[in-house]
C-alpha cells in the first residue's frame, strides 16, 4: 500500500461531521481497510478511546482511506507508526516504548487538566470554546461574548496576574496589606542564610521567588538548610528562607469574591502499633523511597525504631493532588473571619480566580485566635482537588462569572450560499438589520472564523459562502443558511457541506426551482423553508401539503406560511428593488429574504417596513446591479463573471424596458459575451490604468441612445470604482440624479 497524499481535517467537513485524516492510496482494498483499523487501534491505545470511525472508498484509480482522530499532530504520528507495524508484521503492543513516546505526544498536546474539564463545561451549557494552537490559551463565547483565556487565567487578569507568579512580590503585597504571613527573609549568599537561621530558629523551609523553583520545607538542621540553599541557588539567584509553619494545610477557591470549595490536605501516614518497626509497617516500595525515608528522619525517627501504638508519622509533604496526598472537603467547615480573609485578599489582588494555600490548626476556628498563614496564591493550580473531592460545580460557577447574565454567548449567523444573488441578499438584510439598530457585520472568508470573530462586535454576522472556493471544511454553524441555486454541478459537494452544517434548530432556505433542493434537505438536520416565484409549482404544493414553512409569490403578492397559518407579506411592486414586479431574479433575491429574516425571528412589519425602504443603489450596494440614469441613457454596473448569469440579467433587463443594450468589459471577458449578436454592440480592451475604463464607458453612451442601456462589467473592486466615479460626477455636474428606481 502506497500513501500518495495525506489531507488532515479539524472541522466538518466534506467527507464526514467528524474530525479525519484522508489518506489517498494505491494498493488492495482489504489492506487499506486493515490500516484503518489499525489507525484506530492504536488511537484507543493512546487514550483516545471515542476515537472509532474509519471508512474506505474507492475512487478511481485510488482509495481515500478515511479514520477518524482527535489530534492533528498525534495522527500523523500514529499513522507513521501504523505503517511500521503493517510493514513488520507486527502488532502495536511488541513496541511499549513507541506506545510510551505516542502517550507522552498527547499529554504535551492535549489540553490541561484544568482546561479539559472547562470545556466539558463549556460543552453542557452550549459556550463555543476555540483553542488558539496546542495552547493552553483559548476563547470562550463568540464574538462580543467571546472571552481570552491562558489556563484559567482571564483577559481580566493578565494585567495583575505578575503578583502571584512571585513569591517575593506575593508576601510583600501580603505584608503590606497585614495579612497573616510566615516570617521570611530574602537571601543570596550561604552568609546570609546563617544569619536568618539565627533570626527565625527552626524549623525553616526554603524555596526560589519563581513558582517552579524547589520548595523544600520542614528543615531542622543547618546541614539540611545549606543542601537546600545549595539547590535553590543552582537555579536561580534570589532565595527565601521562612520559618516553617506547623499545622494542617488547607487549598481554598475563591470565585468572584466568594469561597466556593477548600480542602484540606494531609499526606499518606502509617501508624504505630508499639510492637512492630516503622520498615515493617511500609511496603517494600515505600522501604526503597529515599524521598519516604528523608521525611520520617525530620519527624525524628528511623526505619528501624519501633512507633509508638496510636502515633502517627506522615510520609509525604501534604502538598500536592498529583504525588497522592489525601484530601477532604472542608468548605461547609470555614470560620466566618476565615472566609473574609480569604476573600480579601482576592479582592485586593483584583484576580476573578484566586486559590490560596493556607496553614492553620484547625479551619473551623478564627485564624486571630488559633493562627494561620497564608504561604501560597495561585491563579492557574489544578482544580481537580476541588472538583473531585467538594461537592460543588466548580468549573460553572467560572462560567457564570462570565456568562451568568449571557445564557447563550453566541452571535447568531445568517449564512448564504449558492451560485447567484449571495451579496444582494446580504446587503439587504444588513440594510434592514441596520435600520433597526443592530451592528452588524459581513465575512466572505469562513477559515478560522471564530478566531478572527474576537473582538467583533457585531449582533449579528452574516457570511457569504462561495461554493466556487476551495472550501472542503466549515467551522461556523449557521442559524439560518440560504442556498439561492445551483448552476454549477461542482458546487453540489461545496453546498451540500453548508446545508449539513447548519443548527438543528435553524433554517435552510432554499429556491424550489433548484434542481438539487431535495438532495440539500436530506442532507440537512434543520428545518426546511421552500421559496417559489410560482404559486403553481408542483414541490411547492407538496411542501404546503406536509405542513412544512414557505415564502412565495402569488399574484403579485408574497405569501408566508408558516407551516400553521398563512398570511399575505406584500405586494410585490411595493419593494422598489423588484422594479415593479418585472426583475424576476430580483424578486427571487426578496422571496428568500424575507423567509430568512422571517423564520430567523425579526416581525413581518419591520421586515416590510425597511424592505420597502431598500433600493439596491450605489449607496446600499455599490457595484452590484446599480442603475444610473446619464441623460436619458441607463448605466447599469455589476461584476458578473459566468455567462449564464450574464445571459440571464440581460434577459431581466429585457423585461424591465432596456432592450438595446451595449456592453463594456475588459479584454478577458469578451467570451462570456459571445451570445450577443451585434458584436458593435461589445465594448472591450485590456485595461491597464482607470483612465481606460472611463474611455470604454464614454464610447458607450456616445453610441448609446436615449433609452438604450450601457451594461458595465468589472471583476471587484473596479467595479465599486467605476460606481463611485458615475456616481460622484453625477452629484457635481448637477444636471442628472442618480437613478434609484
Amino acid at each position: 500500500m502506497k500513501i500518495e497524499n495525506i489531507k488532515v481535517y479539524n472541522n466538518r467537513n466534506i467527507y464526514s461531521d467528524k474530525k479525519v485524516v484522508v489518506l489517498k492510496v494505491k494498493g488492495k482494498f482489504e489492506e487499506a481497510r486493515n490500516f484503518a483499523m489499525l489507525c484506530i487501534h492504536i488511537q484507543n491505545l493512546i487514550g483516545y478511546n471515542l476515537v472509532e470511525y474509519w471508512e474506505c472508498l474507492n475512487i478511481g484509480d485510488y482509495i481515500d482511506v478515511l479514520i477518524e482522530h482527535d489530534n492533528q499532530i498525534v495522527v500523523y504520528k500514529v499513522i507513521e507508526f501504523a505503517l511500521e507495524c503493517m510493514g513488520k508484521g507486527l502488532e502495536p503492543e511488541d513496541f511499549p516504548d513507541k506506545i510510551s513516546k505516542l502517550k507522552k505526544l498527547t499529554i504535551e498536546t492535549e489540553l490541561s487538566p484544568n482546561t479539559r474539564l472547562l470545556k466539558n463545561a463549556c460543552m453542557k451549557r452550549g459556550i463555543r470554546f476555540t483553542r488558539i494552537g496546542y495552547t493552553d490559551t483559548f476563547i470562550l463565547g463568540e464574538g462580543k461574548y467571546a472571552k481570552l483565556f491562558a489556563g484559567l487565567i482571564s483577559e481580566h487578569d493578565f494585567g495583575v496576574v505578575s503578583i502571584s507568579n512571585d513569591r517575593e512580590m506575593e508576601r510583600e503585597f501580603l505584608k503590606l496589606n497585614f495579612f497573616p504571613v510566615a516570617p521570611f527573609e530574602v537571601i543570596f549568599t550561604s552568609d546570609q542564610l546563617t544569619e536568618s537561621i539565627k533570626k527565625l530558629g527552626f524549623p525553616i523551609s526554603i524555596k526560589g521567588c519563581r513558582k517552579d523553583s524547589p520548595n523544600i520545607g520542614n528543615i531542622r538542621t543547618n546541614q539540611q538548610a545549606l543542601e537546600a540553599f545549595n539547590m535553590v541557588k543552582s537555579i536561580e539567584n534570589r532565595v527565601i528562607v521562612e520559618r516553617y509553619v506547623p499545622g494542617n494545610s488547607y487549598k481554598i477557591l475563591v470565585v468572584n469574591g466568594k469561597v466556593v470549595a477548600a480542602v484540606e490536605r494531609t499526606s499518606p501516614y502509617i501508624v504505630g502499633d508499639g510492637k512492630r518497626r516503622i520498615s515493617e509497617l511500609l511496603d517494600q516500595g515505600e522501604r526503597n523511597n529515599k524521598y519516604i525515608q528523608k521525611n520520617i528522619l525530620k519527624q525524628g525517627f528511623t526505619l528501624d525504631d519501633i512507633l509508638p501504638k496510636g502515633m502517627r508519622i506522615f510520609l509525604k509533604e501534604p502538598t500536592s493532588f498529583k504525588t497522592g496526598c489525601i484530601t477532604t472537603d472542608v468548605t461547609e467547615k470555614i470560620a466566618y473571619e476565615n472566609q473574609q480573609l480569604f476573600v480579601e485578599i482576592a479582592e485586593r489582588l483584583g484576580y476573578v480566580i484566586t486559590v490560596l494555600d493556607f496553614v492553620t490548626e484547625d479551619i473551623s476556628l478564627p485564624y486571630s485566635v488559633v493562627g494561620g498563614y497564608v504561604v501560597d496564591i495561585e491563579t492557574n493550580c489544578d482544580l481537580r482537588i476541588f472538583s473531585q473531592t467538594c461537592n460543588s460545580d466548580i468549573f460553572n460557577t467560572i462560567l457564570d462569572v462570565y456568562f451568568e447574565k449571557i445564557p447563550n454567548p453566541s452571535v447568531p449567523i445568517i449564512a448564504v450560499a449558492g451560485t447567484y444573488g449571495k451579496s444582494t441578499i446580504l446587503q439587504t438584510m444588513r440594510y434592514i438589520f441596520q435600520r433597526c439598530g443592530l451592528a452588524i457585520s459581513i465575512d466572505s472568508e469562513i477559515e478560522n472564523f471564530y478566531l478572527r470573530s474576537f473582538g467583533d462586535f457585531s449582533d449579528i454576522k452574516l457570511v457569504e459562502f462561495n461554493p466556487e472556493k476551495n472550501i472542503e471544511e466549515i467551522e461556523i454553524e449557521p442559524d439560518v443558511g440560504i442556498i439561492t441555486n445551483t448552476f454549477f454541478q461542482d458546487q453540489i459537494e461545496k453546498n451540500l457541506l453548508f446545508a449539513r452544517s447548519i443548527k438543528e434548530n435553524g433554517y435552510l432556505i432554499l429556491n424550489v426551482n433548484d434542481a438539487y433542493k431535495y438532495l440539500y434537505s436530506a442532507k440537512a438536520k434543520c428545518r426546511i423553508v421552500f421559496t417559489s416565484t410560482s404559486s403553481h409549482h408542483p414541490d411547492l404544493k407538496a411542501q404546503m401539503e406536509m405542513k412544512k414553512p414557505c415564502v412565495y409569490l402569488e399574484n403579485d403578492i408574497i405569501k408566508i406560511f408558516d407551516g400553521k397559518e398563512m398570511f399575505s407579506f406584500c405586494n410585490i411592486k411595493e419593494i422598489p428593488y423588484s422594479y415593479e414586479g418585472k426583475l424576476m431574479f430580483a424578486i427571487e433575491n426578496i422571496l428568500q429574504t424575507v423567509a430568512a429574516m422571517y423564520f430567523y425571528g425579526v416581525d413581518s412589519e419591520i421586515i416590510y417596513k425597511f424592505l420597502t425602504e431598500y433600493k439596491n443603489d450605489s449607496h446600499q450596494n455599490p457595484g452590484k446591479f446599480n442603475i444610473f440614469d446619464i441623460n436619458g441613457i441607463k448605466v447599469i454596473i455589476d461584476s458578473l463573471s459566468k455567462k449564464n448569469h450574464l445571459k440571464l440579467l440581460v434577459s431581466n433587463l429585457n423585461l424591465i424596458g432596456i432592450k438595446d443594450i451595449y456592453f463594456v468589459c475588459e479584454k478577458r471577458q469578451e467570451q462570456n459575451l459571445d451570445f450577443v449578436k451585434d458584436k458593435n454592440k461589445v465594448i472591450c480592451r485590456q485595461i491597464e490604468r482607470f483612465s481606460d475604463v472611463i474611455e470604454m464607458i464614454s464610447d458607450s453612451i456616445k453610441r448609446a441612445k436615449k433609452g438604450d442601456g450601457v451594461f458595465i462589467i468589472l471583476p471587484e473592486p473596479l467595479n465599486k470604482d467605476v460606481t463611485f466615479e458615475i456616481r460622484e460626477g453625477l452629484a457635481k455636474r448637477k444636471r442628472n440624479f442618480v437613478n434609484n428606481a
